[in-house]
């Protein structure tokens, strides 16, 4: 684990549960990076470090770790929304693109290939 990675991890085992939630601006203060690193440091400990890292939406803000099967459940109804968003987002501009520019895209989701 990287040394960056370690310290975000030593900080959010202070914040379990959803009602601990520290946000990404007290996170900068206590890791001098940009938000930026601190979203995808986040992003890389759940994905290749699998650890069950939840953001929320509602008060209080921020990160935490998940620990009951409503948070995790919550976390991953907030995920699964994103992504039929941005999918539905994706779908209606590449029919455009379509309309326009006679480009055809290719719809490909993969998840499993990098869920293990």
């Amino acid at each position: 684990m990287e040394p960056l990675e370690r310290r975000i991890l030593e900080i959010l085992q202070h914040h379990r549960g959803r009602d601990q939630a520290i946000t990404v601006s007290d996170l900068q203060r206590l890791v001098p990076i940009s938000t930026r690193k601190i979203r995808a440091t986040i992003a890389t400990l759940v994905t290749e470090r699998r650890v069950p890292i939840a953001s929320t939406v509602h008060p209080p803000y921020g990160f935490f770790l998940i620990t009951t099967a409503e948070e995790a459940k919550e976390c991953l109804a907030q995920y699964w929304s994103r992504v039929e968003e941005v999918a539905k987002r994706a779908k209606i501009l590449a029919d455009v693109v379509h309309d326009q520019f006679g480009i055809n895209t290719q719809l490909e989701l993969n998840f499993d290939a990098e869920a293990r």
